[in-house]
């Protein structure tokens, strides 16, 4: 009995029925992103915050493409505004940049893969930053794809203070 279920499992991996199961569906089984978020402005300068992306120290988190589309969707919907910095996961606060404002943004990364088709992969890491007022009320937050290797060409070093908690 044990080598028919054996012979079974093998044989549906072969044809390729199993394939989305130990493979992963691609953006089949997860929801599909929503479109890159709205840009950011300063409460206190009124303008348009840039996207922040460090070249160093930023925190890398889980790989697997559902647990990315939902923290695009918490992002995108604007699920952290209005709570405090300090309610975030540990590695959501890696590293930080001071804003001219006296506020400051958090930075971290998901790293996956998107499988268009079975035999190829193109690998991305989508960033994220949340805006935070000197106080540490969250009041925004914004993500972007990026190739893999963009972090490393086009990050950059200012103001990168690793796991230090901002004073407030």
């Amino acid at each position: 009995m044990r080598n028919l279920l054996l012979l079974a499992f093998i044989g549906c991996l072969l044809t390729g029925c199993l394939r989305d199961i130990v493979f992963g569906g691609g953006e089949k089984s997860a929801a599909p992103s929503k479109p890159p978020s709205k840009t950011v402005i300063d409460p206190y300068t009124h303008e348009e915050v840039k996207m922040w992306m460090p070249k160093n120290g930023m925190i890398r988190n889980a790989v697997w493409a559902w647990e990315a589309r939902g923290e695009e969707r918490l992002c995108s919907d604007g699920d952290y505004k209005g709570k405090q910095d300090t309610s975030l996961l540990p590695s959501k606060r890696g590293v930080y940049k001071k804003l001219s404002s006296g506020g400051w943004v958090w930075a971290y990364y998901y790293y996956g893969e998107e499988i268009p088709g079975f035999d190829t992969t193109d690998w991305y890491i989508t960033v994220f930053n949340i805006y935070v007022k000197p106080d540490g009320t969250i009041y925004g937050c914004a993500w972007r794809k990026y190739p893999f290797s963009y972090r490393l060409k086009y990050g950059t070093n200012d103001g990168i203070n690793p796991h230090v908690h901002p004073p407030r």
